[in-house]
């Protein structure tokens, strides 16, 4: 058992409401971990209380594409037009899925006519298939199209695409195709009574109570709601081969030259102590989410929070993630869950190479 109140102490003081789960993966073995600043007694597990994802989603999102390929429903090679054929846009002709998936369409973080103030505690909600099919008639990023640019809009896109074509939900592929053959079935975009009954509020970095997020258009990009218990299956899941869905995990893993560098199917890539890691973060309003693992190892982590690193002042949110992706760097804004999650898994591998 690891003492992780070394790693934490920073990030849990002063936040009052504060729910923080952690998963350690090791091996085929996993270790759960939970700071509760409320003092009221809970009868829910830590493991199975439930968190707003946030953009982790993108990763299954990619994976929907892949697992819809292998069945030859679409190929991700498939140009976007193809499946908006109610916008005459030659633009959408020279994107792929592919891009979509890999941040390399052009397309901006967000879609240029997605006003944030529109709505602020619940600023995707209010974004419609019309506006979406507004964008895409005018959208034209040809010139950047190659490039790493981080963009929810490009994702959420995809998803979209991907329910339009199977004509099925999120959920409805989530489930077929992802959660129901890991096991993970406290992972959704929609929540039953029982499961809202174990969704935590979330919290502003302020400490303010906020609303959950209804993604809407958007959920393909950061709509999934899960436990540390389900992540952390998921973690194991990309550590082993011996599962329904192994070979797309395995074809999410293998990086794509685009452009000038490696990019992947959903995920980001660093290295930790000379150990190459992938991984994903995701941030709402109120939760901030990290996950992470190494191969070779066969180690991961898990951490889930019901605060957010950043204020009420949503763009403060998106450059800072789009700082994060870029340069790798902590934000200015506040503390992302991201510098501790890199710390507890840093001090796994050196713990697990010390003993190879």
């Amino acid at each position: 058992m690891m003492d992780l109140h070394s790693f934490v102490s920073d990030y849990i003081k002063d936040k009052k409401h504060l729910q923080l789960v952690i998963g350690i993966v090791r091996e085929g073995n996993v270790e759960y971990y939970s700071f509760d600043n409320n003092k009221k007694k809970r009868l829910i597990p830590p493991e199975n209380k439930l968190f707003e994802i946030g953009s982790i989603t993108k990763v299954f999102t990619s994976l929907l594409l892949l697992e819809m390929e292998k069945e030859k429903l679409l190929s991700s090679d498939d140009m976007v037009g193809k499946f908006v054929p109610n916008v005459k846009n030659d633009y959408l002709n020279k994107i792929s899925l592919r891009s979509l998936a890999t941040h390399t369409s052009g397309l901006p973080i967000l879609a240029t006519n997605h006003n944030l103030a529109k709505k602020r505690s619940n600023p995707y909600s209010m974004y419609t298939e019309q506006d979406l099919t507004a964008f895409l008639s005018n959208a034209d990023y040809t010139d950047s199209i190659g490039s790493f640019g981080y963009s929810n809009i490009g994702v959420g896109l995809l998803g979209y695409i991907l329910c339009k074509v199977s004509g099925s939900t999120y959920d409805e592929l989530l489930k077929k195709y992802i959660t129901s053959p890991l096991k993970m079935n406290e992972t959704a975009v929609m929540l039953n009574s029982e499961q809202n009954g174990r969704f935590l509020d979330g919290h502003a970095s302020t400490g303010k109570r906020v609303p959950h997020w209804d993604l809407s258009i958007h959920e393909g990009a950061g709509g999934i709601k899960s436990s540390v218990r389900d992540l952390s299956l998921f973690v194991q899941a990309n550590l082993n081969d011996d599962h329904p869905i192994a070979p797309t995990l395995q074809k999410s893993h293998l990086p794509i030259w685009i452009g000038n560098s490696n990019r992947y199917f959903g995920w980001g890539e660093d290295k930790l102590l000379d150990k190459d890691i992938l991984w994903h973060n995701g941030g709402s309003a109120g939760f901030n989410s990290y996950l992470a693992f190494n191969k070779e190892l066969r180690v991961g982590v898990v951490l889930l929070s019901n605060y957010s690193f950043f204020s009420n002042v949503l763009m403060d949110y998106y450059v800072a993630q789009l700082i994060k992706w870029i340069t790798k760097k902590e934000p200015s804004q506040g503390t992302m869950i991201d510098s501790i999650g890199i710390k507890i898994l840093e001090e796994i591998i050196q713990r697990e190479t010390s003993l190879k």
